[in-house]
């Protein structure tokens, strides 16, 4: 009876620490659990204020008025209208987008105003409303930079064109070479093969004339089908004369 209380005690025990750790492990994964949320929530939380800050700093540079730079490109003054004119004229047909025909003189002497105004703080948007002239020389100087690049880099295509033809074509040369020396290697053995066949079929005729026949048949079964005779014609075949020109061969 004593060891029976005690094996149930143990047990009891051992399903209360099992409970208890089972517990404890939930416990730790519902904390694992919302610690993630919290992290997630403040990631997210940064990054919004991230690019709300971002946004406003955007916005407040749009905002800021262009920086005056008076007298950047010199000054002008009321007086200047056909010293500028050409200049002036473009501007009231690319940027004022007027039909320069059909504007009054009144209102003409009223946009040169705005045009000074502009010329002397230098906020055109572009630089050939200041001097047409100089503008287009360096455009056409950009031009000829970016032509001669051009010219240039297909100058370095074809040059390696040339090169990629120049190696293609040594290399199947060299493949050429390989091949002749090949068969140049088959011919030698050949020729060597020739030479032994013919130094066999001497060594078979004269053991052969001499009646040592077993020693003749062994020579004759080293000889190629090509260059064999019929055994029993053995006797009866007179010594023949080869001239194998191995060296032309």
């Amino acid at each position: 009876m004593g060891k029976d209380r005690v094996k149930e005690n143990q047990r009891s025990f051992s399903k209360e620490k099992k409970k208890e750790k089972k517990e404890k492990k939930e416990k730790d994964k519902e904390k694992d659990k919302k610690d993630k949320k919290e992290k997630k929530e403040k990631k997210e939380k940064k990054e919004k204020n991230i690019k709300k800050d971002k946004k406003q700093k955007n916005e407040t540079i749009k905002k800021k008025p262009k920086k005056n730079q008076w007298g950047k490109y010199g000054t002008i003054s009321h007086t200047d209208m056909y010293l500028k004119r050409e200049e002036f004229l473009m501007w009231l047909s690319d940027v004022k987008m007027l039909n320069v025909e059909a504007i009054t003189p009144q209102e003409e002497k009223k946009y040169f105003e705005e045009y000074v105004e502009c010329y002397n703080t230098a906020t055109f948007p572009s630089q050939k409303f200041y001097n047409f002239k100089v503008w287009f020389e360096k455009e056409q100087l950009k031009e000829k930079i970016q032509q001669a690049e051009l010219e240039m880099q297909t100058f370095d295509d074809e040059k390696e064109k040339q090169k990629e033809y120049q190696e293609q074509k040594e290399f199947i040369k060299k493949q050429k070479l390989q091949r002749e020396y090949q068969h140049l290697h088959e011919f030698q053995n050949i020729a060597q093969d020739m030479q032994k066949q013919k130094q066999i079929q001497d060594y078979f005729r004269h053991y052969n004339q001499m009646g040592n026949h077993e020693v003749a048949m062994r020579y004759y079964k080293q000889l190629n089908p090509i260059h064999t005779i019929d055994a029993p014609q053995m006797q009866q075949q007179p010594p023949m004369e080869y001239d194998y020109d191995c060296e032309n061969f």
